[in-house]
């Protein structure tokens, strides 16, 4: 049997020492770093969620309503979504309700998105009434201002088509290609039609005006601001969808609620003229001389708005 030598017995303990110490430093350095990484970990922990879960952006829509002074009136507005060119309501949102810029209240979302508040107009004119968000967590939204026409029953109404009051404009086209939205900012309307709001101001002192208008809820703002700019009487706007179908449907259902005291509709579209004299009101059609639309029958036509001011279908006892 063989026995090592004393000195390389020496050798083995010293690169024994050696290693050890070389795993020691290597978990001191991987604590070094590893230990300020568990304490941030550690304290992200405390952070509120609200911190890590940005909120989804969601729209709030209002529509304009007709009410009576000192009679309950239905506010509605619906929370939504746009998800493929859909809009699909959000549930579980408080939307608190504001007229002339005081709270009446809050109101819960349903699962079709739509918050109702009930309100009672004190007076007749026109009050301005906002929708918007009052805490939502999960959603958030700009806030949405909307128009209450009051009015009495008594008080003839004359319907409006705002198409009338404004510019016929050309869209440019190239081919089949129809370039009108270039060039346009979001929302833009045609200049009005010289005259249309001094005399709609004349006819609003006879009768409560009620503005039509063929669009979307959510361009009720813009044609707001269009009024406003143009200097027309203040009024409630009504969204459309296209086609005669819609007016029908909507003078039928005002019809219903008891207002039965709508004398007349102004109207550029022929469509439009012959659905007002079925309905047995007081027809008015702004056309331009050179235009070579058949009139139907019963109605009125005039060739510029400021002839409307004279017309004596328009003079209401």
């Amino acid at each position: 049997m063989s026995l090592e030598s004393p000195q390389r017995n020496a050798g083995n303990c010293t690169s024994l020492f050696w290693k050890v110490q070389d795993h020691r430093m290597l978990f001191r350095a991987f604590g070094f770093f590893l230990f300020p990484f568990l304490i941030a970990l550690w304290g992200f922990s405390d952070v509120p969620d609200v911190t890590l879960v940005s909120r989804e952006s969601a729209e709030l829509i209002a529509s304009d309503v007709l009410a009576q002074p000192k009679q309950p009136v239905l506010l509605s507005a619906r929370l939504v979504k746009t998800r493929f060119f859909m809009q699909t309501g959000l549930g579980g949102e408080p939307v608190e309700f504001l007229v002339d810029g005081r709270s009446i209240g809050q109101a819960m979302t349903g699962g079709d998105g739509w918050a109702r508040k009930e309100f009672v107009p004190k007076k007749k004119g026109v009050l301005e009434f906002t929708v918007r968000l009052a805490h939502g967590k999960r959603v958030k939204a700009q806030s949405y201002t909307a128009m209450i026409g009051s009015a009495d029953r008594t008080r003839p109404i004359v319907l409006v088509e705002l198409a009338a009051t404004m510019m016929h404009v050309e869209k440019p086209k190239f081919g089949p290609f129809d370039l009108s939205a270039f060039g346009q900012t979001h929302g833009s309307l045609p200049n009005p039609m010289p005259g249309a709001s001094d005399a709609l101001t004349d006819v609003s002192k006879r009768a409560a005006l009620l503005y039509l208008f063929v669009g979307s809820a959510s361009q009720s703002p813009d044609v707001h601001e269009w009024l406003a700019e143009h200097a027309f009487p203040s009024g409630p706007v009504f969204m459309l969808r296209p086609g005669t179908r819609a007016l029908v449907s909507k003078v039928e259902g005002w019809r219903e609620e008891g207002w039965t005291n709508i004398k007349a509709g102004i109207s550029s579209n022929v469509d439009a003229i012959e659905e007002y004299v079925d309905q047995e009101l007081q027809a008015v059609m702004v056309l331009d001389e050179d235009d070579e639309e058949d009139i139907p029958e019963g109605a009125t036509m005039v060739s510029a708005w400021k002839d409307i001011a004279t017309l004596k279908v328009l003079k209401f006892k």
